[in-house]
């Protein structure tokens, strides 16, 4: 379970910074009803099931999110340093011009 719980962790991440909201979300939902259909058929309880497809899928969103965040934030920095590096460009070649 570990390994699963990892494994779909790193593919959240991976999709919040490529996907769209309504496709993971459609694909999580899937992902969580063929987790707790194998957890079923190991012979859980359907509690135990039900339980163990929304914790899949709780870990799956905030993964998503994490995704999302950090991919932003990176675009972000990445954007500002174009944008500083711009103004100092401009800003040295006007010191330039006045002496």
């Amino acid at each position: 379970m570990l390994i699963t719980a990892v494994v779909a962790a790193v593919i959240s991440i991976a999709a919040g910074a490529s996907i769209r909201a309504w496709a993971f979300a459609i694909f999580a939902f899937l992902v969580a009803i063929g987790f707790g259909s194998v957890v079923f058929s190991d012979g859980s309880s359907m509690i135990a099931a039900i339980l163990s497809a929304i914790a899949i899928l709780a870990l799956m969103e905030v993964g998503y999110l994490a995704g999302v965040f950090v991919s932003g934030f990176v675009r972000r920095s990445a954007r500002q340093r174009q944008n500083n590096s711009v103004a100092d460009n401009v800003a040295a070649t006007r010191e330039r011009q006045q002496s």
